[in-house]
């Protein structure tokens, strides 16, 4: 059997971490747990991410890189910004396939009290932010939208969405997807000051 790269090792003990944070919660994964299931030593991990909070950052990092890719690719993809906008929502909603919101929620908790986390998820939203204003700006310049701040429009929509999220997780109480995208589209049309209808896509 060829032995394995730096690269695909690390990717497992990445994967494996994460399966660690799912099972017990980020505040109480130990590098000892994830190096025993990895087939490790803690010492290699250790050698490979410096501490656990790096261990535990990307991790997360690692998380969010299919999403912010199927993201990227929806925000410069075909349709109108009307309609690109709405399926980057969608994919950022917590009735949709986006994230771990467990995970997210999880993180935000030990946040509170990790530097290195905390300076990670302002990274990781501000990825988001940027890339659902793009297409605000979008429609801006196509003259579907009014002049407006891109980024605070972006980051007051994503607020209310994780606001959603901590909902449906914590408390279980979850919209249906219909109400959901209902509430999404009077939202967006209230902040851009545009008809609902305006923003009905295909």
């Amino acid at each position: 059997m060829p032995r394995k790269t730096a690269t695909a090792r690390r990717a497992e003990v990445l994967e494996e971490t994460l399966t660690q944070i799912r099972a017990l919660g980020m505040a109480a994964v130990r590098v000892a747990d994830v190096a025993e299931a990895s087939g490790v030593s803690p010492a290699l991990i250790i050698y490979h991410f410096g501490t656990k909070e790096n261990l535990l950052s990307e991790a997360l990092v690692h998380a969010c890189a299919q999403d912010l890719s199927t993201l990227d690719s929806i925000v410069a993809g075909p349709g109108s910004p009307a309609a690109r906008l709405l399926a980057a929502l969608d994919w950022y909603a917590p009735s949709g396939p986006a994230r771990g919101w467990t995970i997210w929620i999880d993180a935000w908790s030990v946040a509170l009290r990790d530097n290195t986390l905390s300076r990670v998820l302002t990274d990781l939203q501000r990825r988001w932010i940027d890339a659902i204003a793009a297409v605000i700006d979008d429609g801006v310049t196509a003259g579907l939208f009014p002049l407006v701040d891109s980024v605070a429009v972006a980051g007051r929509l994503t607020s209310y969405l994780d606001g959603l999220a901590v909902r449906s997780v914590v408390h279980r109480s979850r919209p249906p997807r219909r109400e959901l995208r209902s509430g999404i589209i009077r939202q967006l049309a209230w902040e851009l000051s545009v008809d609902p209808a305006v923003l009905a896509d295909p």
